[in-house]
């Protein structure tokens, strides 16, 4: 293993688990809740915000967004047992931690208690040393500091993380603050305004970057 990759944060919807479905059905269902149009396709392409920078597109209102951003957030948290777990996770984060002995974090612009809620649904927060969610920072990604907490909660610097995501939301903090950035690419690889450091599309192939 290169000495300098003593950890690995990964984002969560889209990355670990196969969420992002359901977090477009709740938010046409919120929508239609407060009366706000949602347009599927377009929710879609923002999953990897935070719920209240999703609301914050689609009313103008910042408190009819901020109510709009609870309500979905609740509605996902009602139905968290619909999640799916990528089939390879378990595998690899028990590779990560116990053979490797790598660091795992998860990084994610949902709230903690949602993150929480998810790893324990699909039966992996055992895996898993650090949770930080843009609720704990008071900012959403791309902006870097959910990445940077859970690092320096890790106690590593940025160079000796590797950060894994499946969207430009994690490839460009990651490539801001030097970690390692890898893009998952889950059937289709989404574009980037700046090239990951390394693509893959099975998490298995992160042994090839990561040697135990």
């Amino acid at each position: 293993m290169p000495a300098r990759v003593k950890g690995v944060i990964f984002d969560l919807d889209g990355t670990l688990v196969d969420s992002v479905d359901l977090h477009v059905s709740t938010w046409v269902e919120a929508g239609r809740v407060f009366g706000v149009e949602v347009d599927p396709k377009k929710v879609r392409g923002f999953v990897g915000m935070s719920a209240e920078d999703i609301a914050k597109t689609l009313v103008k209102d910042e408190g009819l967004a901020l109510r709009l951003a609870r309500f979905k957030r609740k509605l996902y948290l009602s139905r968290v047992n619909e999640v799916k777990l990528y089939s390879e996770v378990p595998e690899v984060l028990s590779r990560l931690k116990f053979e490797c002995k790598v660091s795992v974090g998860v990084a994610s612009s949902t709230n903690v208690e949602t993150i929480e809620a998810v790893l324990n649904a699909v039966g992996i927060r055992n895996y898993v040393d650090v949770v930080v969610g843009s609720d704990i920072v008071g900012k959403g990604k791309p902006d870097p500091e959910t990445f940077v907490l859970a690092i320096k909660k890790l106690n590593l610097t940025f160079s000796e993380a590797v950060v894994v995501g499946d969207t430009e939301y994690d490839v460009l903090p990651a490539k801001e603050i030097g970690s390692i950035a890898v893009l998952v690419c889950r059937g289709t690889c989404k574009n980037t305004r700046v090239a990951p450091d390394y693509v893959v599309y099975d998490l298995r192939e992160l042994f090839n970057i990561i040697e135990c």
